[in-house]
Parts: structure tokens; C-alpha cells; sequence
């Protein structure tokens, strides 16, 4: 009985360490792409499905556009990929991409060399048209496969994009970023 009593203390105590854990520690998604001012574009749509559902499985989500970031970087005359490069370096456990513009591209390109260069950078995870799957470009050979081989790369219809396997991919990685200094950022404040 005593044995079974310490048993259920133990397996108790784990569940709170485990919730205190959780609780107490943030996993922001830098959700880049279209703008969400035009919900007609498929793109538009999928960021913002992806922000919903982020939220709901009790992500901090931030949008370059829409949540303050543009402040500091006027204030100090900041370059916006410099902005955007230290706040998610400083404060961010996933970039999220959908890259259906010419601004996506770009921080394409900056973020995939980035975290192919830096082993410690967070998890980036890009979402593109599947019409793009198969050409022999620039794009694929350079930004799409360092981000594969450093991240994941998603091809699909941006209609009726199955959002699942990067909210199970964003939870495991918050499980580790909550549970072990390991998973964390470099320079991610407690």
C-alpha cells in the first residue's frame, strides 16, 4: 500500500513539474505571409487558419506586420530584415512561412540561410503553392532545400492545406523548448 501511495505522490508530482513547466515558459511562432487584409487569397486564408488554430493550441503567435514591430524599427532606423531577424533570434521558437509573395520570398532567402548557418536558430517551416514542387529553380535548389534539410518544407494546394502534421511538429518542439534548456533559443529570456 505504501509503495502504491509513493508511486501516485511521484507520478503527481511530475504531472505539476511538468504543467509549472509549461505554464511558465512562452513558444512564440513568427507567422510570416500574405497580409490578412484580403481573405480571398488563399494564402491570406491559410495564415490566418494557421494563426487560429497556433492560438488555440495556446501558441504566442506574432505577425511582423501587426504586432509591433514596426515601432522599434522606425524608432531606430532598423533595416526590416534586421528587425525581424533579432526579434525572432531573441524571442521566437518556430518561424512559420507561407510564402506566397514577393516580401515571403525575400524573408525566404534571409531565413533559410540564416538557419542553415546557425545551428541554434529556431525551427522555420515553409508552406508553398504546390505548383512550385517540381521546377528546377532557384528557389528550389537554394531557400526551399536548405530549409528542408534545416527544417520543413510543405507543398500543397493553399485552398485546402492540412494544417495537422505543422501543429503536431510545433507541439513536440514546444515540449522539448518547455521541458529542456536544450530546446530553447539562444538569448530567449525566461
Amino acid at each position: 500500500m505504501a509503495a502504491e501511495f509513493i508511486k501516485k505522490k511521484a507520478t503527481e508530482l511530475f504531472a505539476e513539474q511538468l504543467e509549472k513547466e509549461f505554464s511558465s515558459k512562452d513558444f512564440v511562432v513568427f507567422l510570416c505571409g500574405p497580409t490578412l487584409k484580403d481573405l480571398t487569397l488563399p494564402g491570406a486564408k491559410l495564415r490566418k487558419q494557421l494563426k487560429e488554430q497556433f492560438e488555440g493550441e495556446g501558441f504566442d503567435v506574432v505577425l511582423g506586420e501587426d504586432d509591433g514591430l514596426e515601432e522599434p524599427r522606425l524608432k531606430f532606423d532598423l533595416y526590416a530584415h534586421e528587425n525581424e531577424l533579432r526579434f525572432i533570434e531573441n524571442h521566437c521558437g518556430a518561424v512559420v512561412l507561407v510564402a506566397t509573395s514577393v516580401g515571403a520570398f525575400c524573408e525566404l532567402g534571409l531565413f533559410s540561410y540564416k538557419k542553415s548557418h546557425d545551428v541554434n536558430h529556431p525551427d522555420i517551416i515553409l508552406i508553398v503553392d504546390e505548383k512550385y514542387k517540381d521546377d528546377k529553380s532557384y528557389f528550389n535548389e537554394g531557400p526551399a532545400a536548405a530549409v528542408e534539410d534545416h527544417g520543413k518544407v510543405f507543398f500543397g494546394n493553399l485552398d485546402d492545406f492540412d494544417i495537422s502534421p505543422i501543429i503536431k511538429r510545433l507541439r513536440r518542439r514546444r515540449t522539448v523548448y518547455s521541458t529542456d534548456k536544450i530546446g530553447r533559443p539562444p538569448g530567449k529570456m525566461v
